[in-house]
């Protein structure tokens, strides 16, 4: 027995390669649409992560700010007697969280360098004395305030402490 076999003509499979025509296209077309979709999505992770560690940044900057300046003025309140004779006649504010550095006046003004967006204040004002339980002399609390801000105006750190001297 003899197999012969035919010859397979074209025609024939013409009608399969046109229904086919496109499934490859949509498929790598959904793929790539994925992928971008994860791709945008890794961007806007990543744009957020650098925004809360810049403001991280921008904290610490304001924090180091204010307290370089609450050093300074509890350093001038501590060893210059002109300034804790000005901190006793001034009176105290009402809320430090509202202080803007400017009402009421600063007692001085503090230095953080080049990269904050304005340099830091602090408010001296007397609290009151303190006298021990037996008699000896009074002590003078007086109380520190400073703010100071970051590389930007919204970055603002308030810091407050107190002080207490021995008489003169």
């Amino acid at each position: 027995m003899k197999i012969i076999k035919k010859p397979v003509r074209l025609t024939q499979l013409a009608p399969l390669s046109r229904q086919q025509h496109g499934a490859t296209l949509i498929v790598a077309l959904v793929m790539l649409l994925l992928i971008s979709l994860l791709a945008a999505g890794g961007m806007q992770g990543s744009i957020l992560q650098e925004r809360m560690a810049s403001n991280a940044h921008d904290g610490a900057i304001s924090f180091q700010a204010s307290e370089a300046a609450l050093r300074q003025g509890e350093d001038n309140l501590m060893t210059t007697l002109t300034t804790r004779q000005t901190a006793y006649n001034e009176g105290l504010m009402g809320g430090p969280w509202a202080w803007d550095g400017a009402d009421p006046a600063p007692s001085g003004v503090g230095n953080a360098g080049s990269n904050v967006s304005a340099q830091p204040a602090y408010h001296l004002a007397y609290l009151a004395d303190v006298c021990p339980i037996e008699p000896g002399p009074c002590f003078e609390r007086y109380l520190t305030t400073s703010r100071g801000q970051g590389g930007s105006d919204e970055a603002v750190t308030v810091l407050q402490s107190t002080v207490l001297l021995a008489p003169e």
